[in-house]
């Protein structure tokens, strides 16, 4: 207080979310337009929605920050359940650090469980700002460059074609298989397999049936690096056969350049000098529903185990939980005590498989009051690689 005057506080602003409307779309485009077009409006022929469902955060009323989610599945080997993919996080610049975006990240795996959605995932612009959120980094996508001079001579073990863009249901089984044999994959509808298949995407495809595909949008430049889009195989044969055909693309090519999943067989089988191996892209997931995605596992054996997972935003999911399982199902239950406990995070990888449940407990991230529980949770909750081939 100074000459009799006081302070004046603004009243602290409503901030409010829910889902897109129609009269919400020139708000909803200047929002993307300021975040992800430099600002200049985007035309109206491009003011379509690429994903199944927007929402919008609103200051005081007015639009101040966008998001959408694609429908999306993600796979735990065999098991699989729905998953919000979300995309097109955005917020005015005069708005940001308000609070907007935090309060749409919160809304949302709300919103996503109620829906009963019990898995987000996102492509983060900062890993620690959504790990606030529960989210967390899950599994691993290896980005591999190799000189041509370094490329593996391999002959082909099985038949290579070029395939048609109407011949792409040809690929469904081989990806499904690679898709199942990992965690974090989304098992793709015809919709989605649009959004990866371009106008001037080629694939090519190993044996018949496929047993291994890449998509490339071929360069013609000379000695610049050539991208594979996707390299998919469900056998090492036919990942040798298609890494043959990678060889003749790179031919007139500085490099060849892809991504595979921390189990891919490059690194153990023909890394050499000069290769240059990155993560990088890495996705993030966050469990909304704890025993929806428990329940969803298919184990191969029995056991039991008693969890409680810290979760501020959900507090319905904490518990603490009796997982009781077999290859007949999981069973959930609410108990009054548990013998593992950690956090939404963590579970959430623990889930996937990378990093895994034995990682924490080796590491001691996790709080374990009982051995034989954990040997039981690590048996429903093996290992596994994870990675996602769909960029959102």
């Amino acid at each position: 207080q100074r000459m009799g005057l006081s302070k004046v506080i603004p009243p602290m602003p409503q901030i409010t979310v829910r889902p897109y409307e129609d009269q919400d779309r020139d708000a909803f485009f200047h929002v993307r337009a300021m975040t992800y077009n430099n600002g200049r409006p985007i035309p109206e022929e491009d003011q379509v929605f690429k994903t199944t469902q927007g929402f919008v955060g609103e200051v005081d009323g007015r639009v101040a920050g966008v998001f959408g989610t694609l429908d999306f599945t993600c796979t735990r080997g065999e098991a699989a359940v729905q998953d919000a993919a979300v995309a097109g996080v955005a917020v005015l610049p005069e708005h940001r650090r308000s609070g907007v975006g935090a309060e749409m990240m919160k809304w949302g795996v709300r919103h996503f469980r109620e829906q009963g959605i019990p898995m987000a995932s996102l492509y983060a612009f900062r890993e620690s700002y959504y790990r606030r959120f529960g989210y967390e980094v899950c599994g691993s996508r290896v980005k591999i460059t190799v000189p041509i001079e370094a490329f593996p001579r391999l002959n082909p073990r099985l038949p290579v074609r070029r395939l048609t863009q109407e011949e792409a249901s040809a690929l469904k089984p081989c990806y499904e298989k690679f898709a199942q044999a990992r965690s974090g994959m989304n098992l793709r509808t015809d919709k989605h397999w649009s959004r990866v298949l371009g106008k001037d995407t080629t694939i090519y495809g190993a044996g018949d049936p496929v047993e291994a595909y890449l998509l490339v949008d071929h360069r013609w430049q000379f000695w610049e690096g050539q991208e594979i889009s996707e390299l998919i195989w469900s056998t090492q044969q036919g990942y040798e056969s298609i890494l043959s055909v990678m060889a003749g693309i790179g031919i007139n090519k500085s490099t060849v350049e892809w991504y595979e999943p921390s189990d891919g067989p490059f690194i153990g089988c023909f890394m050499d000098h000069g290769v240059k191996v990155q993560i990088e892209r890495l996705v993030m997931y966050r469990v909304t529903d704890v025993p929806g995605c428990l329940r969803a596992l298919k184990p191969t054996c029995s056991g039991e185990f008693t969890l409680l997972v810290n979760d501020p935003i959900v507090p319905e999911n904490e518990g603490p939980w009796r997982v009781s399982f077999s290859p007949e199902g999981v069973q959930v239950e609410k108990t009054s005590v548990a013998d593992i406990e950690m956090r939404t995070g963590l579970f959430t990888q623990a889930l996937l498989g990378q990093p895994s449940l034995a990682d924490f407990a080796r590491n001691d991230l996790i709080c374990c009051r009982n051995p034989r529980a954990l040997e039981s949770a690590l048996a429903l909750l093996p290992a596994l690689p994870t990675y996602c081939t769909d960029f959102f």
